[in-house]
């Protein structure tokens, strides 16, 4: 196969890392490439870089869960099927570990391909999508945000506190659930709709069926925005977010928690 790396390399270990995985990964008979940028880096420019992701048959992440969130950015782009190996902490969205590389092939043999639903919005003329969630948050520490939050045509609730977070299934187990909201099977289609720190006693975590937007709007000052921990810009007014036309193709291992399956999944 046709493999393209998109790599952790934050740190002199990850790059070693990354280095062995792309000459394990070619040991085993396949292809592989990486960014440009990285191919400087890891290889001094002499390799690495024959194809860029569009001409890859998968596209491969290593690192943590972040690196999986930062991949699926370059998997849903170019309509590519991702899977990660997991060289961090935690690795929920990782198929394989780090030292499982050399058995990549039956491993893989033995994963399934899970279609993940996206959130998207609209933000200074740039559509952008989140595979976990979009945060509309506050700014300062010290601070609070107050928010309009309406579900399609329905009348809008008003939230004061540090902010919302709107949920994939995939993303109902980050965040989410830190800030006290529910955990989604990821069968179904919806997102979940969570108050941070919330000032009023009654501000509690709703479901929502995904085929309806949620409107955010920010009604003092401005508040931060974010997409899968990635920081977007300011928010003076209204955000839009609604379901991604497009879901992001995620391989996952058999025994993996049912929860975080979809009905789309098949047998590779």
């Amino acid at each position: 196969m046709r493999l393209f790396l998109a790599p952790n390399g934050y740190t002199d270990r990850q790059v070693e890392q990354a280095e062995r995985c792309f000459h394990r990964l070619t040991a085993c008979g396949h292809t592989c490439a990486v960014p440009r940028v990285d191919s400087l880096r890891f290889f001094d420019g002499g390799g690495g870089n024959s194809f860029g992701p569009g001409e890859c048959d998968l596209i491969v992440s290593l690192g943590g869960d972040g690196s999986v969130l930062r991949a699926a950015q370059l998997a849903l782009q170019y309509d590519k099927p991702l899977l990660g190996i997991n060289s961090g902490r935690l690795g929920w969205l990782c198929a394989m570990g780090f030292d499982e590389t050399d058995e990549f092939d039956s491993i893989f043999a033995d994963c399934m391909l899970s279609q993940r639903s996206v959130l998207a919005f609209e933000y200074e003329g740039y559509t952008f999508f989140a595979v976990n969630d979009v945060v509309v948050g506050k700014l300062s520490f010290g601070g609070a945000v107050d928010l309009g939050v309406a579900v399609g045509k329905e009348r809008p609730s008003y939230l004061r506190g540090d902010g919302l977070i709107a949920a994939t299934p995939t993303g109902s187990t980050a965040y989410n659930l830190s800030a006290g909201g529910p955990v989604l099977d990821a069968k179904l289609n919806a997102i979940a709709l969570t108050p941070i720190c919330p000032h009023g006693c009654f501000d509690r975590p709703v479901v929502v069926d995904d085929s309806r937007v949620v409107l955010v709007s920010v009604r003092n000052d401005s508040a931060g925005l974010y997409a899968d921990g990635r920081y977007i810009g300011g928010l003076d007014g209204a955000l839009t977010i609604r379901k991604a036309a497009k879901t992001l193709a995620l391989y996952v291992r058999k025994e993996r928690d049912p929860l975080n399956m979809t009905e789309m999944e098949r047998h590779v």
